[in-house]
């Protein structure tokens, strides 16, 4: 038997998504009036607007990569009564507030209702309420709150979209939001409290704020104290527009690099098979090559191709492994032009010990941090078709920035006493990469080209 889900941007309907359980084939039609739209994107590039046939495999792999993974994922399939591999379901159950502009309804009449039906009052979160759900989120999942599961963004660390009033400077208070009525505005990622990854919360507003001081693009982040730290991620898929006492909350479109190169969930690695002897030479998963690639998607691809170099080499600054291809995202604009999002899950994983610190993506052929060498430079750039010189130029002037701005970060006052020897560790850490990018990118540019 075949299920339809509609899909909007805003009001506005998009397409119908059909699925056919017993042999899990999917559909797509976009609907006529989108199609006449001259603003009218495509959901993403392998699912092009005027096309007779979408491959039904893309379609659900498009799917996919707007659902949770991990834990938050095992939480929907608890609470909805539904498999991880039942995907219509789950979109299904969880598609009115997903990343990016789309919202899946199983009523054609259901957006139109909501624009028309006075919104009921969000659901106010205190912090004291906040505070004792997160000290109980191993018995009750921070996602769930009044019996219904919250989120719908993909990832693997705890999460909750919330709406924020105002500035949090300014007494800005968080509220549950349906994504009917009213779209989330911001995410809220606590603390793990794991004794492995101490200070995670602090890590990440540590190299999201190094970024923004750098003058590099990347999402607005604040801390929030319950007391326990909460790391506040304004959306940058959300703009909020006032009129009058009216709230209304825009989706702007956005796909990450997985779905821009039609790849599954499991491919984010490069090495997706692991890096067993027998399989670590299996590659087929999201790599800079395939990355730098997108910018033929673009608008403007030459400085589509230099957000993507200042991203690589941030990554390395900050000593950040695991920036894989679900890390980078576009904004889809109209006609199915690819933009650079800012960036996001910008973490030092290199402060933790005990865990597995294999590049992602790899710096030519070399997968660990230490080994990067002048050579798996000139290898990535000529792989990436980035001038060398341009390496080297982008290089260290991003290290002279780093140098400064990572001393400056650490002196914040966001920044408790148990946290501050914390952040200056990670300072330190950056200027020493600092220096050893701006002699790595000098050796790269003098590699002679017949030797790559």
């Amino acid at each position: 038997m075949t299920h339809a889900l509609h899909v909007w941007a805003d009001n506005i309907p998009v397409a119908v998504i059909e699925h056919e359980g017993r042999d899990d084939q999917w559909g797509l039609r976009y609907a006529p009036p989108w199609l006449a739209d001259a603003q009218a994107f495509p959901l993403s590039p392998a699912l092009p607007l005027r096309h007779a046939v979408h491959a039904s495999a893309t379609i659900k792999r498009f799917i996919e990569h707007l659902l949770p993974e991990g834990r938050a994922l095992d939480v929907v399939v608890a609470y909805k009564g539904l498999t991880k591999t039942n995907v219509f379901g789950l979109i299904w159950a969880l598609g009115a507030e997903t990343a990016g502009a789309l919202r899946f309804t199983g009523d054609a009449a259901t957006a139109a209702t909501d624009a028309t039906t006075k919104a009921s009052t969000p659901r106010e979160i205190p912090l004291s309420e906040l505070d004792d759900r997160i000290a109980q989120r191993e018995q009750v999942p921070l996602t769930v709150w009044d019996g219904q599961v919250r989120m719908s963004v993909a990832g693997l660390q705890d999460k909750l979209l919330v709406y924020i009033d105002k500035p949090l400077v300014d007494g800005g208070r968080l509220f549950l939001v349906d994504g009917q009525q009213l779209a989330s505005t911001h995410i809220l990622k606590p603390d793990t409290g794991n004794p492995k990854t101490p200070h995670l919360a602090v890590n990440e507003h540590f190299c999201m704020s190094l970024a923004r001081r750098m003058g590099l693009p990347v999402a607005e982040v604040d801390l929030l104290r319950t007391p326990r730290p909460v790391l506040v991620v304004r959306r940058f898929d959300r703009t909020v527009q006032h009129t009058g006492d009216q709230v209304q909350v825009q989706r702007l479109h956005i796909i990450d690099a997985c779905q821009a190169c039609d790849l599954p969930v499991s491919y984010k690695y490069e090495r997706h098979l692991g890096n067993a002897p027998e399989v670590r030479n299996i590659r087929d998963g999201v790599s800079y090559e395939k990355l730098f690639a997108c910018a033929d998607l673009s608008g403007n691809k030459a400085s589509t191709r230099l957000a993507m170099l200042r991203w690589a080499l941030f990554q390395f600054l900050i000593g950040n492994s695991d920036a894989h291809g679900k890390n980078f995202s576009f904004f889809v604009r109209p006609g199915g032009l690819l933009e650079p999002s800012p960036w996001y899950d910008l973490v030092s994983v290199l402060q933790y010990q005990g865990f597995d610190t294999e590049l992602a993506m790899a710096y030519g052929d070399v997968f660990e941090h230490d080994a990067v060498s002048p050579f798996a430079l000139a290898d990535f750039a000529t792989r990436c078709g980035i001038d060398r010189k341009l390496l080297r130029r982008e290089g260290q002037r991003l290290a002279k920035l780093a140098e400064t701005a990572a001393m400056a970060q650490a002196q914040a006052a966001d920044y408790e006493e148990d946290e501050q020897a914390f952040v200056q560790g990670i300072a330190s850490f950056v200027a020493q990469q600092a220096q050893r990018l701006t002699r790595l990118v000098a050796d790269a540019a003098s590699i002679k080209a017949e030797y790559l």
